[in-house]
């Protein structure tokens, strides 16, 4: 691609000339796409030569059309927005490389300006970003293996703790020679293998945070369906749902895991509310580019020694995984988290002085590439 016929004009006031611009355009060592406020293509540097290709193919046509189909509606909304606001905005898309091994490339729209600040156009540079989200893909999966290894290792301690108890529970049936006392601990007995069909249902949670199956939905469709489903639930355990939520644009999230995410917080707070009390879940904006979903209850919060643990595999302050009747398993934070995170979110738990315990979900509303 060749730029326009028209050189570009200096923007300091006359200290940079038209052929120091112009050098500096052509010399850039990434690609530089110059679009006028139709939305097509008037100019490309060499650097976006050899990622586009052929001139011809590309000055005139849509600046979309040299994205990836899944992105062009984006990118046209994008277009629009810059030349409204005059405010620069990034993309993150795959251009070029494989099937199998797209090149990453983090694009920003920026508008260029008249001399009277209004837009004359819109000028995209495109960084190649391919090692960095390798490296950051990289680490990701060191920390998985990691946190297979401590989960692994939680699995193992538990289970071996439930399969001891069933053991002892069907000698001890075996050697008894009272129907009562056979049938309390074949009671004990029962009562540790619902414990590990249990976990072994928390687990199957816990591994949808590694893959990415589900349906897209809105966030706060989501989040009003969930409270509409759960009130009356709530209220026969004498807990008042209160729900406050504000206009946000649409971020798209798995429905599942949201759906999941909710639940686990919220039995997390019931279980700290024996008594009744209320649980409020707030849905606001937290600043330009997220959203903050916040739950919070009025039991006795969490102790601040526990803070920190309250996320791990298996890790309970409601007593040892054994052969008691209990159902709690140390595992519903833990799929919380490994979720939120496959939302590109994060989560923090805190407490709210005199009024109980909060977790802020905080989630991107554009996920990442």
């Amino acid at each position: 691609m060749s730029p326009a016929a028209t050189s570009p004009t200096a923007t300091t006031a006359g200290r940079l000339d038209a052929a120091y611009l112009e050098s500096l355009f052509q010399s850039a060592g990434i690609a530089i796409i110059a679009g006028n406020l139709e939305g097509q293509v008037v100019a490309g540097n060499p650097a976006a030569q050899r990622l586009f290709g052929s001139a011809e193919r590309a000055l005139g046509g849509p600046v979309a059309d040299l994205f990836p189909p899944r992105d062009r509606e984006a990118v046209a909304q994008i277009l629009d927005t810059v030349q409204a606001t005059l405010q620069p905005i990034e993309l993150r898309t795959r251009l070029g490389g494989t099937e199998t091994d797209p090149l990453d490339y983090a694009v920003w729209f920026t508008p260029v300006l008249e001399a009277d600040g209004t837009a004359r156009g819109v000028s995209l540079w495109f960084r190649d970003i391919t090692e960095r989200m390798r490296l950051r893909r990289s680490l990701k999966e060191r920390e998985r293996l990691a946190s297979l290894g401590s989960l692994s290792r939680g699995v193992a301690h538990h289970y071996n703790n439930l399969l001891a108890c069933i053991a002892t529970s069907v000698e001890y049936a075996i050697n008894m020679n009272t129907t009562t006392a056979m049938r309390r601990a074949l009671q004990r007995t029962a009562d540790a293998v619902g414990r590990a069909a249990h976990i072994t249902r928390q687990l199957l949670a816990f591994g949808q945070a590694d893959h990415s199956a589900g349906d897209w939905a809105d966030l706060t469709e989501m989040v009003l369906y969930y409270c509409d489903q759960n009130e009356e639930r709530l209220r026969q355990r004498h807990i008042k749902l209160l729900d406050d939520w504000q206009p946000l644009p649409m971020v798209p999230v798995r429905r599942d895991q949201v759906l999941i995410v909710l639940s686990n917080i919220v039995e997390n707070a019931v279980e700290a509310m024996p008594s009744g009390g209320t649980l409020t879940v707030t849905l606001a904006r937290r600043d330009e580019d997220s959203v903050c979903l916040t739950v919070s209850d009025t039991g006795p919060g969490i102790d601040p020694k526990h803070m920190e643990r309250v996320f791990e595999p298996f890790f309970t302050t409601k007593g040892a995984l054994g052969c008691g009747s209990g159902q709690n398993s140390g595992m519903g934070l833990a799929v919380v988290h490994g979720l939120v995170g496959e939302m590109h979110g994060t989560i923090t738990a805190s407490n709210i002085p005199g009024s109980g315990a909060r977790f802020d979900v905080v989630l991107p509303i554009r996920r990442e590439t």
